[in-house]
């Protein structure tokens, strides 16, 4: 990246930051605004919630002295600046891209980043573990949560909270609220309008501020002065009903306040480490800042892909997996009113707007708050409904006891549709959708299904209706290169999977090639490249149906007679469909080479970088398919 920013171009730590004339920061914030929105709008990411988060972060950095110091961000998504701010300006023009910097938080990239994130409401719980660890120590270092108002509706933050609320006073830990008004959707819920009220009372904030200094100023007696106003203040918030909700469980609050005032960031977040106990710092920031048009709809700039930075305007997305569900959803509830569709703060990531318009009144998004949403499908299922929950494959991965417990063991029907599922470009490790069939798979009564193209979908999605208990469809996000997919098809075991043979028909095949989703494109086309390279026919077996696998006598016969049987699976390997295939009672024993992910953490790129990384690209699977050939007919 070009060394055009005068000031951010020599900041490499929190220290620098602390060195600067004060009167430097907000032009230091401007340059770190900059910075991230012309790389946003070239790589793409999570843009609207840095551009909020700007002026926050450098203030944070004024006053805590990272890495000594840290600064846990929940999520992740909102550490640009961080990163800017701790020796990253020179490598982040390669934010997202394959073997650069991460979107997210990652311990792997800095030791300025305290924890690897991207999932959501874990940081007060991390960050109250860490602050213990520097308690016991004697260190005298404080740490700091960063937390967005949408993850306050998850479970595990008022978990913490409630441990906080019983903590030892000198626990020197700062709960820093940033309260922007959104998550992923807009917020909803009670706590959401609770923090919309206190946005009201800047002006007790301010009065508070100047009665302090005010009493401090008075000789002899100013200290005591000001313990008695702050014994006044917190009798009359108790017996008034106006003590928030942090107060009322015995934390220190402070707020609200701009978040977009440096200066008086650094102020608050210097009383708050005057403390020798846990302070909740309430911010109020705008997300979007500084990019007009993610000011008016921060909902479409929550992660975009590459834009014009000019005109705000995306690339066009091609027709992918979401529309396909958008549309076949809403298809379905026309013609059935006890369909409904829950999700997770993911109304617009999940392709549900067009639900949620058309049918108010099915449609509830719960916040960030996966599990209430799986139990609360579990008990509609109970009382007569057909619940479909939508969310990613990478946060489904939190409700595996409420499935297992509030539907499985209930005998509730649900269906699960998660997208997202296989490999996830961009956001990297923490949102690969590569576990969920394995994880899923050991639920008693599941169907799992995974389509190979949108097309596909509104039919697996329909035939959800018979199965017998929960349903669980993964479709990948976006869409992808669908066109021209060689094959004549034959479409078997009532849809749970189809086969075509590449080369001659009339001659059985060297070997047979299974898998199963979106790379069965790959599987067909490296299919027909090795039956022409090598002319010997090959065989392509695409499962629509992986949970359980299909017991027709055609695909049973399909897999013993095969001479070579190869499994491809866009998943992890152990306890992956491939080895369910290979444990199979009916298999007899019968070796299958198996291609899948081995990798117990998959990094960011994009979806072709790491179908290559991987082996699961078209010319790779040829290669695999040809060599395993060979081996073959030597031996």
């Amino acid at each position: 990246m070009k060394d055009d920013m005068k000031i951010l171009s020599g900041i490499l730590s929190s220290g620098d930051v602390r060195r600067l004339p004060e009167e430097q920061l907000p032009e230091l914030a401007r340059e770190a605004r900059e910075t991230i929105l012309k790389t946003a709008a070239e790589n793409g990411g999570h843009f609207a919630s840095n551009l909020g988060a700007v002026e926050l972060t450098v203030a944070l950095h004024r006053c805590f002295s990272v890495p000594e110091e840290r600064i846990v961000f929940d999520v992740g998504h909102q550490a640009y600046t961080h990163k800017l701010l701790t020796g990253r300006y020179g490598d982040f023009s390669t934010l997202r891209r394959y073997g650069g910097l991460s979107g997210f938080t990652n311990r792997e990239e800095s030791s300025s980043d305290a924890v690897t994130a991207g999932h959501s409401g874990s940081a007060l719980s991390l960050a109250v573990g860490m602050a213990e660890g520097e308690r016991l120590r004697g260190s005298g270092n404080w740490t700091a949560a960063v937390i967005g108002d949408g993850s306050f509706t998850n479970g595990m933050v008022f978990e913490a909270l409630n441990a906080l609320s019983e903590s030892k006073e000198k626990l020197r830990l700062c709960v820093v609220l940033n309260d922007n008004e959104m998550s992923i959707s807009k917020n909803v819920g009670g706590l959401s309008r609770h923090l919309a009220a206190i946005r009201t009372s800047r002006k007790y904030f301010n009065f508070k501020l100047f009665l302090k200094r005010f009493f401090s100023r008075v000789p002899l007696v100013g200290s005591g002065l000001v313990r008695g106003a702050r014994a006044v203040r917190d009798f009359v918030k108790r017996t008034t009903g106006a003590e928030t909700f942090f107060e009322k469980l015995g934390l220190e609050y402070i707020g609200p306040v701009d978040g977009h005032d440096i200066r008086r960031l650094i102020h608050v977040f210097e009383e708050a480490k005057s403390k020798d106990c846990p302070v909740i710092v309430h911010v109020v920031t705008k997300k979007g800042r500084g990019y007009p048009d993610a000011e008016a709809h921060p909902e479409r700039y929550h992660s975009p892909g590459p834009f014009d930075l000019e005109t705000g305007a995306p690339p066009p997305v091609p027709w992918g997996f979401a529309a396909a569900l958008s549309s076949a959803l809403c298809e379905l509830a026309e013609k059935d009113p006890k369909i409904t569709a829950v999700t997770a703060a993911m109304t617009d990531g999940c392709g549900l707007a067009e639900f949620a318009s058309r049918f108010p009144d099915r449609f509830f998004d719960v916040g960030i708050a996966e599990e209430h949403a799986a139990a609360m499908a579990g008990g509609m299922a109970l009382s007569g409904l057909s619940p479909f929950v939508v969310m990613y494959s990478t946060f489904s991965q939190r409700i595996f006891d409420q499935l297992w417990h509030d539907v499985a063991l209930q005998k509730a029907r649900i269906t699960l549709c998660l997208s997202h599922a296989g490999i996830v470009p961009g956001d990297g490790v923490t949102h690969q959708g590569i576990y969920d069939a394995a994880l899923f798979a050991r639920i008693p009564g599941v169907t799992v299904r995974s389509p190979m193209t949108p097309e596909e979908l509104p039919e697996v999605l329909r035939r959800t209706e018979g199965d017998p208990g929960i349903s669980v469809v993964r479709y990948p996000k976006g869409g992808g290169d669908f066109r021209e997919i060689p094959g004549d098809w034959k479409i078997r075991g009532g849809g749970s999977w189809k086969w075509a043979q590449f080369g001659p028909p009339e001659i059985p095949p060297a070997a047979v090639l299974l898998t199963c989703g979106r790379i069965g494109t790959n599987a067909a086309r490296a299919a027909k490249r090795t039956a022409e390279e090598r002319s010997v026919p090959v065989k392509v077996a695409v499962l629509t149906q992986i949970v359980p696998l299909p017991e027709d006598g055609e695909f049973r016969a399909l897999c013993l007679e095969a001479r070579l049987l190869l499994f491809a699976e866009e998943g992890i390997r152990s306890g992956g469909i491939a080895e369910a295939l290979a444990a199979a009672d009916w298999m007899a024993g019968k070796p299958v080479r198996i291609r899948a992910i081995e990798e117990g953490f998959l990094p960011h790129g994009t979806v072709e970088e790491l179908e290559k990384r991987l082996g699961l690209d078209e010319r790779s699977l040829a290669d695999w398919l040809g060599a395993e050939i060979e081996n073959a007919d030597k031996s």
